[in-house]
């Protein structure tokens, strides 16, 4: 034990705390107590962290403040609970009154938390989780206050502690807010368990040509009541359930090879699945009749809905809502969902119907307060915000109101939302159109008054959304006139200055309205800004090459920064294009870096993650076709050549420490001289890595993210990096075990991380499969540019697909791998694994 720690602190709170009794560590330091706890149980948590909590609850074991902490841990120990259930016990009884003191603002009361302590312990999160889904399978259906006093008796609680109370609140909500779990609530506040109400009926469904020929089934709207299905299977095997994951796409099944094949083209099947996960499709003879008493049943589960929450209802509202009225209203094959709510007088958008244009407005109000709120957060700007839409959009050609809405758009937040809103995250050209119109009318209206730098920045935004980047300049240019010098357009007018080469005006802007000396694109523009001229007289000839006098030309000015120099500034334009430009890549920017981490500002910070989305992802040239009016020549020109360089995998085969290093491409054996002076300090020769080595106008850089690669990984990389596939890019890169080297292209700021970011396991179980499903359909040059699934298919090619499958290395995903495995192919391919063919060959 540390000296510098009393000896007299009791050795059985360390080894509670800690594992073990720290050696050689100042416990006094809180620093050193929360490594510690990180360590012994990395986490974190919603609301306060795990580990803050858990620092909260060491310092009161070891200070002894309050000593009700240290007895009850001792009190649960004694019980047999293990010292990670006693520390979640712990956390869980502070955690409501953190929470209420960072929430509401109000003091920590020490007497109720003690008497949290003396209640320990509580059912854990988990057990009242499981222990909800089990009461209302019981029930199939029951009301949700009669639920939370079964729950409590189920789970001896006090029904009226307003600890139980939230206990089963926070219960519900997780459940509620979890679209797979199986249990949801119905209007009327009714809980109903899924797979035991859709137990044993009979939903119809239009088999379509992409279904058929894909081998898939849609589950959003007419088998719906399907969605909570678990674990489904057919006879020939499991069903994979397919979730885009991004609210656009459909939810389906996929099946074992040509699970669907027998089934004719537009046939009408009955699906049936069992509240165990048993699925059962038939074709039907006979198309059935859709009687008046269905429809009817079916409009007034829709009417009491709507009237309740004034929003469309989804396709498994429906469903459910139908059965828990009536258990026997698909004991037989119906006509189609779709067919039926059309019968009653219901259009469908998505997978939600609604019976009027009303409805769809109010779902379409609601969903843009919940976007304005994420976005700005204040109720007060969100209502200025929702105020400002409804006028630009009902009543956008009276003057008066379009002076009143700018007037509301004076806040920039404010006005940042609302140009977003009008736009659309999916770069509509309509709504780009509209915007254009309406800006030209929002200044007309705004005429010379102050209200015209925020019009003329909605043109400016609408014209760059329109590939119109010289006019949107001219608007910032007029605003910045006319708003005198509002810090919203300075910023603009900064990006633009900087995109335009000119180092020194951005700068003088940015440093204008405060922006931080460590802003990224303040430290990109900084060392240009300040380059000095050559030492020439105001009479001769400009150093430049331009033929005019120095005094005429470059006196005062930077001098011209060399090509290769600016390699790091240029992508830095690059991401910053993808920070400001709003819309679509915004939205592409979110979706790929969700797939690295739950931190968002941790992928940000990962250089991988936007490289992805600048070349795999296309925005790259999206950035060249959008700015590359402003850019420099020299820098448009070379950056175009950066689009034909594709990721690869290279070794270093020579290192010159501080200079450079030659690196040899392994898809093609080229050799490339890079320049890279960090880069070359770190690595030695024989080290693989994934990058892309760009013309620098002299030699070659690396760009965007460098990944170092582990050896014998490099034939699995390049297969992947032959897809131009960013998913399944940085899946493999948070699979791989081997720590990333990661630079932002500015040789002379690199960042070594430790370890490869993060990934969701559920992500990285997507798409390793799609990986595995996409091969299969892929024209093989081992087979003869034949698909796998071809030669599968075909008696007399079968052994080469299996002598091919049989060649790959077995992986395992839980050890960090990532590619082809040779069991899942041989499944998808309706391949006998190699015990089952030698059985079915026989001895010899």
């Amino acid at each position: 034990m540390a000296e510098s720690y009393p000896a007299r602190v009791d050795e059985a709170k360390l080894r509670f705390l800690f594992g073990a009794v720290p050696d050689g560590v100042e416990l006094r330091d809180e620093d050193e107590r929360a490594a510690l706890l990180s360590i012994d149980r990395p986490g974190g948590g919603v609301g306060p962290s795990l580990t803050s909590l858990r620092i909260v609850i060491a310092n009161q074991v070891l200070d002894g403040e309050p000593r009700q902490t240290w007895e009850t841990a001792q009190r649960l120990l004694d019980r047999g609970m293990g010292r990670h259930e006693v520390m979640d016990q712990l956390t869980a009884a502070l955690f409501p009154f953190v929470e209420q003191v960072l929430s509401d603002e109000v003091p920590f009361d020490p007497v109720a938390y003690v008497d949290a302590l003396a209640r320990l312990p509580g059912p854990g999160a988990v057990a009242v989780l499981q222990t909800y889904v089990d009461v209302v399978r019981e029930y199939v259906a029951i009301d949700a206050d009669e639920l939370d006093g079964v729950l409590a008796v189920r789970l001896g609680l006090d029904p009226d502690d307003p600890d139980t109370v939230d206990l089963l609140a926070d219960a519900e909500d997780a459940l509620m807010d979890d679209p797979g779990a199986p249990v949801t609530m119905l209007p009327d506040d009714v809980v109903v368990h899924v797979p035991a109400l859709t137990a044993g009926a009979t939903l119809t469904h239009r088999l379509s040509p992409a279904e058929h020929a894909e081998n898939y089934l849609e589950l959003d709207t007419d088998l719906a009541g399907f969605l909570r299905c678990p674990e489904p299977r057919v006879a020939a095997g499991p069903l994979d359930v397919d979730d885009p994951d991004d609210g656009l796409g459909e939810i389906s099944w996929s099946g074992p090879l040509d699970w669907l094949a027998e089934l004719p083209l537009d046939a009408l099947v009955a699906v049936r699945a069992g509240k165990d996960g048993d699925v059962t499709i038939s074709v039907l003879d006979a198309e059935p009749v859709a009687p008046p008493e269905v429809v009817a049943h079916l409009r007034a589960v829709y009417d009491a809905a709507v009237g309740q929450s004034g929003q469309p209802v989804s396709a498994e509202d429906l469903v459910l809502g139908m059965l828990y009225r009536d258990r026997s209203t698909f004991a037989h094959a119906r006509p189609p969902l779709t067919e039926l709510a059309a019968a009653a007088g219901l259009e469908r958008r998505g997978h939600d119907f609604a019976h009027d244009a009303s409805v769809w407005e109010a779902a379409e109000q609601v969903g843009r307060r919940l976007r304005l709120l994420a976005r700005l957060g204040a109720v007060n700007r969100v209502s200025a915000a929702v105020t400002a839409v409804g006028l630009l959009r009902d009543q956008a050609d009276d003057p008066k109101v379009l002076r009143r809405a700018l007037d509301l758009l004076g806040d920039p937040d404010v006005l940042g939302a609302v140009t977003e809103e009008l736009l659309g995250e999916d770069d509509d050209p309509e709504r780009v159109a509209a915007l254009v119109a309406l800006a030209d009318r929002l200044v007309t209206a705004a005429g010379r008054s102050p209200r015209a730098a925020v019009a003329r920045w909605v043109a400016a935004v609408a014209a760059e959304r329109d590939s119109r980047v010289l006019d949107a300049e001219s608007h910032l240019r007029a605003a910045g006139r006319e708003g005198d010098r509002w810090s919203f357009t300075e910023d603009r007018l900064a990006w633009y200055e900087a995109d335009r080469g000119d180092a020194a005006a951005a700068l003088q802007r940015w440093q204008a309205i405060g922006v931080p000396a460590d802003d990224p694109d303040v430290a990109a523009v900084r060392p240009f800004a300040v380059v000095a001229s050559p030492e020439l007289g105001r009479n001769q000839l400009c150093w430049c090459g331009s033929g005019r006098k120095f005094k005429q030309c470059h006196l005062g000015r930077p001098a011209e920064v060399p090509l290769a120099e600016r390699v790091g500034w240029l992508c830095r334009k690059a991401v910053a294009y993808l920070e400001r430009r709003g819309g679509a890549a915004q939205r592409d920017v979110q979706e790929f870096a969700e797939l690295v981490s739950d931190d968002l500002d941790e992928a940000l910070d990962n250089p991988l993650t936007l490289d992805v989305v600048l070349h795999e992802g296309g925005w790259f040239e999206r950035f060249l076709a959008e700015r590359g009016p402003l850019l420099p020549a020299d820098e448009a020109l070379l950056a175009a050549s950066w689009v034909l360089v594709e990721r690869t995998v290279y070794e270093v085969v020579e290192v010159r420490p501080g200079t450079g290093a030659t690196v040899r491409d392994l898809r093609t054996g080229d050799r490339t001289d890079v320049t890279e002076r960090a880069f070359s300090q770190v690595v030695t020769v024989g080290v693989r890595v994934c990058a892309r080595a760009v013309p620098d106008g002299v030699g070659h850089q690396f760009v965007g993210g460098v990944l170092s690669v582990a050896p014998g990984r490099e034939r699995e990389l390049l297969e992947v990096l032959d897809r131009r596939d960013g998913e399944t890019l940085l899946a493999w890169a948070a699979l791989s075990t081997a720590p990333p080297l990661l630079t932002s292209g500015d040789d002379d700021q690199p960042v070594d991380a430790a370890s490869p970011v993060p990934i969701g396991p559920v992500a990285v179980v997507e798409i390793q499969d799609r990986f595995e499903r996409r091969w299969c359909d892929e024209e093989v040059p081992a087979l003869d540019e034949l698909t796998p699934r071809q030669a599968a298919g075909d008696p007399t090619r079968r052994a080469e697909v299996e002598r091919l499958i049989a060649s790959f290395p077995e992986i395992e995903t839980a050890t960090g791998a990532f590619g082809l495995r040779p069991a899942r192919l041989r499944e998808l391919l309706g391949l006998p694994a190699p015990d089952q063919r030698s059985q079915a060959v026989g001895p010899a």
